[in-house]
């Protein structure tokens, strides 16, 4: 059982630092301000994959396919009819979802 939560954890999180990495110098992390680096990503990947692990197989689905078009150039996304700064804005919602429920819970 051990084995498959960590294989899950494990395709998550290589998901997710593929889908912040396709596109450096444009992407999601880039146009919020921040300098392009490795280790951002890195981070990233690791943040999402930690506030995701614990959601449902749709949530994680589409967690990534928003990542996916959110990172992409800005051509690729406008062909859906929509900016990529919307599809960010869906997956930062969905990832922060968790922490926002925990920490409005006041439980002692």
């Amino acid at each position: 059982m051990t084995a498959l939560i960590f294989a899950r954890i494990a395709i998550l999180f290589l998901l997710f630092l593929v889908t912040l990495g396709i596109n450096l110098e444009d992407n999601l992390i880039a146009r919020l301000g921040f300098s392009n680096s490795l280790g951002l990503i890195l981070s990233g990947a690791v943040a999402c994959t930690l506030c995701v692990k614990g959601r449902t197989t749709i949530i994680m689905a589409m967690v990534i396919i928003l990542s996916l078009n959110a990172n992409m150039p800005a051509d690729f996304s406008l062909n859906f009819g929509y900016d990529r700064d919307l599809y960010g804005g869906f997956m930062l919602a969905l990832v922060i979802q968790p922490l926002l429920i925990w920490a409005f819970e006041l439980q002692p």
